[in-house]
């Protein structure tokens, strides 16, 4: 571990989730195909959009409308509905589809399976602390097995917009109403949802430099780098004493 700036005592722990508890790639990989074929199957019109069409109309919708990013599940449902439009699906069989293919995805998005050491290292963190779940993405906690170690979940809503926002940091202090901001501690891989989000909420942030992030795109320091969970499980715990 790292440290770039003191670390003042910890009383709540917040966890992101993908890439930071587990390797999300494969599982987003699958899934997105499993939804593609599901859609062109269904829609046998959309089959001439392969992968990377269906990207590049993805990533001209978060030119148009950059809010969609923080929201991973508004984004991916938008992002189909304006495709089956663009294709000239009429716009009852839009909703349903979107709803039946969305379905189909989140079959896949939950099949993970986590590490026995990440499930170990939370069973132990979370009997020395309340710690909870924030993250952008929309996996189930409970359908991977990860709902017993969180006292809370906090992921984006209609309402509720994602990380780096302050949304979900400031559901997350409601919920714990009596833990000062400064005495948080988020961990996360992402340098701007997770790092530069706890700068915002004035919360401090361990940087998990083993996920998507890279040194480069840190707008400022976290305050403490980790590569391994079992390092900074062990700090934490000596910590608490």
């Amino acid at each position: 571990m790292h440290f770039y700036r003191r670390l003042h005592p910890v009383q709540a722990i917040s966890f992101d989730l993908d890439d930071t508890l587990y390797n999300n790639i494969p599982v987003m990989q699958r899934a997105e195909q499993a939804m593609r074929d599901y859609v062109a199957q269904e829609f046998p019109q959309t089959a001439v959009w392969q992968t990377a069409d269906w990207l590049a109309h993805r990533q001209q919708l978060l030119l148009e409308r950059p809010e969609l990013g923080s929201h991973m599940t508004h984004l991916r449902q938008y992002s189909l509905a304006a495709g089956l439009h663009h294709f000239g699906v009429n716009e009852d069989e839009i909703e349903a589809g979107v709803t039946a293919a969305f379905n189909h995805f989140m079959t896949f998005r939950n099949a993970i399976e986590v590490p026995k050491s990440v499930h170990q290292a939370l069973r132990q963190l979370a009997d020395a602390y309340p710690v909870i779940a924030v993250s952008n993405g929309n996996v189930d906690v409970a359908e991977i097995g990860l709902a017993p170690y969180f006292v809370g979940v906090f992921q984006p809503t209609a309402e509720r917009r994602g990380k780096p926002y302050l949304d979900l940091f400031l559901a997350a202090q409601q919920a714990l109403p009596t833990v000062a901001p400064a005495a948080w501690l988020h961990v996360g891989d992402s340098p701007q949802a997770d790092i530069l989000g706890a700068h915002r909420a004035g919360w401090q942030s361990a940087w998990f430099t083993g996920g998507l992030g890279r040194p480069e795109q840190l707008q400022i320091l976290p305050t403490l780098a980790y590569d391994e969970l079992e390092q900074l499980v062990a700090y934490l715990l000596a910590a608490r004493g």
